[in-house]
């Protein structure tokens, strides 16, 4: 029995299973996202800033409520699309303006991505953060938040002008998010994102795009009707702008539909850099339906009014802009309703999402997205989310997504990259229809996105699919046999990346013209069981028509459906083209699904019999298959393939989740192994004191202790030998030597980092200077200095009372009394020799430095400063009738490193600032000469 269930009523807030109870069993519904809003009401974490709208919990659309403007849903009876960012980009040819906006605010929804993250039985899991680092972009009209917890430092902002943006923030976070918020985990959790403001869009992409692979765009120009209720007055009825080119058209805004310059230049941009896929939002025109007939609304920004009637914008024709570009993926907002096996039983496009086609009849929108109340980062704080819709989240939600894609593909192939075209065929190829023969529409494009789909199609377990990348050389047919499965439709995919085509000039006579975009026509035909099948084409004249099948002359993807084919059939396709190739050939990607499949009946066997082991730090695991012939293997961890080549079997010694591929080098099947989840484990052991442990003296000891988890078995050793029945968590040391301690538990162990036990080295201190009693004059100061040495704790007294606060190396003394310094090393303790500081009755000096020695004797005061001294040594010398004065400097061994230096003389006062920034680390003797007197005092040099 079917269970439908709308995404438009189920809210769950975690990223697992919902299971559901109904016809007396449970029932397990895999969500396709974990961006989900809560059954209760989500609001952001912090209350709204000023200015900021915050996001209403449960909006519901409907076609009178668009998702417009880049702006959350804030009242269900009013629409909010006015609130749209403008940021004028200039004029087109005929001076009509070009401004732009942000479609709508973006999401975290995924479509079908969960399995890639790791929960399924195929060993995937997929981040974004491997090969394809780095490679995805987001273009916005704003900055990113990207201190944003859920980021964490995984955003790179471009441009570093502008304001924060709550729109670029929620769809950062649709791509990127971590998950701390399970509900609002982006698609490619672990992938780094590049930041773009899109006022110079074209010419950042063009530098940017050898180093993208995939980038996001939810803007464009203003375009039909847009409500502006910035403008003044009370009634939003009358505040309707009409922003269509009356130059063109009277009626409707040549810009839906429309290829215009830009586009082109997009799709010379894609064509340039056959890796770089740009994907587009398809905008929310489809509710912007305008004012009731007869009421007054203004002329685009103007203040000019008018009542004549214009086209409503809520049918088909309003995709305008660079979203018609051939090259881009666009994409639309799905309306859908899953089963209780996740297969959807209604799908279609959102009420306001954008409905195609081009003007000149091609395929827009590519695809759907889930883009309705979309939970994800703000920019109002860095633990704030909120709930917004729209077809920006869709595109963000399938940009995360195809990157997860390229991840995949680019592991199975050591580093290669799908190009663009295949990327998008195989998202197309792969979308989800209700069935798969109606074709496409001009509502949904080709389905809704199904990630898990595009990803079998990858791996190609069961050899059904084929991915193949060529070159069409011009007047050349490029042919593939395929032979059925049966059972089973047969769907083939063409896709390429077409030069840019010709902009037709900006007239009356140009609107919804008719005539291709298309340069490098290619043709896809599949032929078998006595008939050619052609490809699905659409009418624009009839867009609301099903698909028929025809000789598509307008689009770049073109898609054969054989609904039936003959179980073991050969069907040949054939690829084509018409006229003359530019460039003398035309690079295209052909899918396909539904060929006869070889089920690999060669199973991969672990020799575990679980799935999960624990294995301690340092030991290895062997893990082995058996060796058959003709396979070839290869060992995945985390789902990356390890060093290991081609062996049936590996050793392990790192964590993660290991599975093995192997190949059928004569069938071509591959298969995979369940995978062994191995976790490392290691005993916690540590000690206290962590590094280094000092025995005070010779008869004494000093407890050494170990933290150790619950159940550990604990040994001692001593210089690497055991310590014979000592199994405590403490132990006395009474010995130097080295000790460590190991604790083993559910069969590891673990060591310790080993601790040194040694004899203190403290002593005694010595403090500098060293003389025991200094003399002080008034206003001087002195800087005593004690030890250095390892695990030194200082405590400085004054008269054997400890000084508040004195517990660094040095102490400046500007106080009398009996100074001693107390030096503790661990439970070590010692003092220094006392130093009396006495005050001096010289006064020559009004000032002197912090830092001094001073002597004063009965008719004389010599000082020196600083003392120790890093370059200059300040020398004063006062004595009455003194009349040559001189200092000489020896080394502590009594060599002559400074001869005779006179002191120089000024109202009573002999100076000298000596230099000594040439002398080597370490302690001097100043000796000073007056006459027969001398003095000598010892300095120090840092």
């Amino acid at each position: 029995m079917k269970l439908a269930r709308s995404l438009r009523h189920l809210t769950v807030n975690t990223c697992r299973p919902l299971q559901l109870y109904r016809a007396g069993k449970w029932l397990t519904l895999w969500v396709v996202a974990c961006g989900v809003a809560h059954a209760q009401p989500i609001t952001p974490l912090r209350p709204a800033k000023p200015g900021f709208h915050q996001p209403a919990a449960h909006p519901t659309p409907t076609p009178n409520q668009p998702a417009g403007g880049g702006v959350s849903f804030l009242e269900p009876s009013k629409k909010r699309s006015n609130y749209r960012p403008r940021r004028w980009m200039g004029t087109d040819e005929t001076g009509h303006p070009i401004v732009y906006g942000l479609h709508n605010t973006e999401a975290a929804l995924g479509t079908r991505t969960l399995p890639l993250f790791g929960q399924n039985a195929t060993g995937l899991q997929l981040t974004g953060s491997s090969f394809v680092a780095g490679k995805l972009g987001l273009w916005d009209g704003g900055l990113v938040l990207a201190g944003h917890q859920e980021f964490g430092g995984r955003v790179r902002q471009r441009n570093t002008t502008g304001t924060l943006s709550n729109h670029a923030t929620h769809m950062a976070g649709t791509l990127i998010a971590k998950g701390l918020s399970p509900a609002a985990r982006g698609m490619a959790n672990g992938a780094s994102l590049q930041v773009w403001d899109y006022t110079d869009d074209l010419a950042e992409m063009t530098a940017a795009a050898p180093g993208l692979l995939l980038s996001v765009h939810a803007y464009g120009p203003l375009a039909g009707w847009v409500q502006n209720l910035s403008r003044p007055g009370t009634d939003p009825n009358l505040k309707w702008e009409w922003w269509g080119n009356t130059a063109v058209s009277t009626t409707e805004d040549y810009l839906f539909g429309f290829y215009t310059a830009k586009a082109r230049d997009i799709d010379r941009l894609a064509y340039t850099n056959p890796y770089y896929l740009m994907v587009r939002s398809a905008d929310n025109k489809r509710t912007e339906t305008g004012p009731a007939a007869g009421t007054a609304y203004f002329l685009a920004n103007t203040n000019a009014q008018s009542t004549a009637s214009r086209s409503r914008n809520d049918a088909y024709d309003v995709i305008p802009a660079e979203a018609t570009a051939k090259n881009v993926l666009t994409v639309g907002a799905a309306d859908i309703d899953l089963s209780s096996d996740n297969e959807p039983v209604r799908l279609a496009s959102s009420p306001y999402s954008g409905w195609g086609p081009t003007d000149d009849g091609r395929i827009k929108p590519d695809l759907l997205g889930i883009g309705t109340r979309v939970y994800s980062t703000l920019a109002s704080g860095t633990t704030d989310y909120g709930v917004n819709t729209g077809t920006s989240m869709a595109a963000a939600n399938v940009t995360g997504s195809l990157l997860l894609l390229q991840e995949l593909y680019t592991r199975q192939t050591n580093g290669r990259f799908l190009r663009a075209a295949t990327l998008r065929g195989l998202a197309i190829h792969t979308a989800s229809r209700l069935t798969p023969d109606p074709g496409p529409d001009y509502r949904q494009g080709w389905g809704l996105l199904n990630t898990t789909a595009a990803a079998a199609v990858i791996q190609n377990l069961n050899q059904g699919h084929q991915l193949s990348e060529q070159t069409l050389p011009n007047a050349q047919t490029y042919t593939l046999s395929v032979v059925a499965q049966g059972g089973q439709p047969l769907v083939v995919t063409l896709c390429w990346t077409d030069p840019e085509g010709p902009v037709s000039p900006l007239n009356p006579i140009s609107l919804n013209s008719r005539i291709p975009k298309i340069v490098n026509d290619l043709d896809l035909r599949v032929v078998g069981n006595g008939q050619t099948t052609l490809p699905y084409i659409l009418n624009p004249d009839r867009p609301a028509d099903k698909a028929t099948r025809g000789d598509n002359s307008r689009d770049n993807v073109e898609q054969v459906c054989i609904t039936n084919p003959v179980a073991g059939q050969t069907y040949m396709v054939k690829v084509t083209h018409k006229n003359t190739l530019r460039d003398a050939g035309q690079p295209f990607s052909v899918i396909v699904s539904g060929q006869k499949e070889r089920a690999c009946s060669l199973p991969a066997r672990a020799i575990l019999n679980r799935p999960d082991t624990t294995l301690c730090v340092g030991n290895t695991l062997t893990l082995k298959t058996d060796d058959i012939p003709g396979l070839h293997y290869e060992w995945l961890r985390d789902g990356v393939p390890t060093p290991t080549n081609d062996a049936p079997e590996t050793t392990v010694q790192t964590s993660g989740s290991y599975a093995l591929r192997y190949t059928d080098q004569v069938t071509g099947c591959v298969g995979v192994s369940a995978p062994v989840r191995v976790r490392l484990f290691s005993p916690q052991v540590r000690l206290s004191p962590a590094t280094s442990l000092y025995l005070c003296s010779s008869n004494s000891s000093v407890p050494l202790s170990a933290t150790v988890e619950a159940g550990s078995t604990l040994s001692w050793f001593r210089n690497g030998q055991l310590l014979t029945g000592v199994t405590g968590t403490s132990i006395a040391v009474a010995q130097p030597g080295i000790y460590m301690a190991k604790a083993t538990l559910r069969n590891c162990a673990a060591q310790s980092v080993a601790v040194s036990a040694q004899p203190t080295t403290l002593g005694t201190p010595l403090l500098l200077p060293a003389e025991d009693d200094i003399q002080l004059p008034n206003g001087a100061s002195i800087r005593l200095i004690g030890p250095v040495g390892p695990e030194f704790i200082y405590q400085w007294q004054r008269d054997r009372q400890p000084i508040a606060g004195a517990v660094d190396r040095q102490l400046l003394v500007n106080t009398p009394g009996a100074y001693r310094l107390q030096v503790t090393q661990q439970q070590c303790v010692s003092f220094s020799a006392e130093k009396t500081v006495q005050r001096s009755s010289w006064a020559g000096l009004s000032t002197l430095p912090d830092s001094l020695v001073a002597f004063d004797g009965a008719d004389s005061t010599f000082v020196i400063y600083p003392n120790p001294t890093p370059g200059t040594l300040f020398v004063r010398y006062v004595r009455p009738g003194a009349t040559t004065v001189n200092v000489t400097v020896y080394d502590i061994i009594g060599n002559v490193r400074k001869e005779a230096m006179p002191l120089r003389f000024r109202q009573g006062l002999f100076y000298l600032d000596m230099p000594v920034y040439d002398l080597p680390l370490g302690i001097y003797l100043l000796h000073l000469t007056d006459g027969s007197r001398s003095k000598s005092v010892r300095f120090f040099k840092e």
